[in-house]
């Protein structure tokens, strides 16, 4: 019988989640690829970082704690140039015209997500569950009580806001037959079947990174897919188990969903 899952929203007014691949211009994932939600949930519980190692990549490998993310609110993104001015080193001696860098800035086009029209923040519902039943507690314990450190959407410039939305003890998990509407993003390879779509629908398939090491070098990617226009549950068949989750949403009505974790 797996652990509790324990399901919360991330919600802000804008978000930017760097693509991984992006040299010259900073693009945008739609939505936060699991390593954003490993280190969002490291904040949460007050993980702290050697240098430039992670401490807690071992607690949220895949395996260990699974995560499947949700989203709730249509998105659009926007290309944007913002003028970046060097702050670090000893600019005085390279006569760089003062504390701000100001002779030393870069104009470089930056994408950021906001919500569709009519919407006033976006919203990601994440899903989270861990072999370590005593580390679900304690995180459940900060979910409660308050973060450590303030969460944000992919940079620090775009602040959060979590609510908990349920603790879930009995849910299911398994490899199911047949074609299921799948609420959470899907990892594309992992797809058996997928029926012709309805013609309003947009599928749109994204490169992410899965996990890193404690060194933040990249050990795992996937082909991950949503429906963007609507945010409609994706009817699919997948190699991979399905989890089946009852709950009550934040509005007070009773959902039922199925969903995959990104770690599959």
């Amino acid at each position: 019988m797996p652990n509790k899952m324990i399901i919360f929203d991330l919600a802000g007014a804008y978000a930017m989640f760097r693509k991984f691949y992006t040299n010259s211009s900073s693009l945008s994932y739609p939505f936060p690829p699991r390593t954003v939600l490993a280190g969002l949930i490291a904040g949460i519980m007050g993980y702290e970082r050697q240098g430039h190692r992670n401490t807690y990549a071992e607690h949220l490998a895949p395996g260990v704690a699974d995560i499947a993310l949700s989203v709730r609110v249509p998105v659009r993104r926007v290309m944007q140039t913002i003028n970046y001015v060097m702050t670090e080193g000893n600019v005085w001696s390279r006569n760089a015209g003062g504390f701000d860098g100001s002779r030393e800035r870069t104009l470089t086009p930056v994408e950021w997500v906001f919500p569709a029209s009519g919407r006033r923040q976006l919203r990601y519902r994440v899903y989270l569950t861990h072999r370590d039943e005593g580390w679900l507690e304690r995180f459940a314990g900060y979910l409660r009580s308050g973060a450590v450190y303030p969460p944000y959407l992919g940079m620090t410039e775009c602040p959060a806001v979590i609510e908990p939305v349920a603790e879930v003890e009995d849910w299911e998990l398994g490899v199911r037959e047949g074609i299921l509407p799948i609420s959470t993003v899907i990892n594309a390879d992992k797809i058996v079947d997928l029926p012709l779509p309805d013609a309003d629908a947009q599928i749109v398939k994204e490169r992410m990174p899965i996990a890193l090491d404690n060194d933040r070098r990249l050990l795992q990617i996937g082909n991950f897919v949503y429906e963007q226009r609507h945010n409609r549950p994706i009817e699919a068949k997948v190699s991979v188990p399905v989890f089946t989750v009852t709950y009550t949403d934040i509005d007070g009505g009773q959902l039922t969903e199925h969903g995959v974790f990104m770690s599959e």
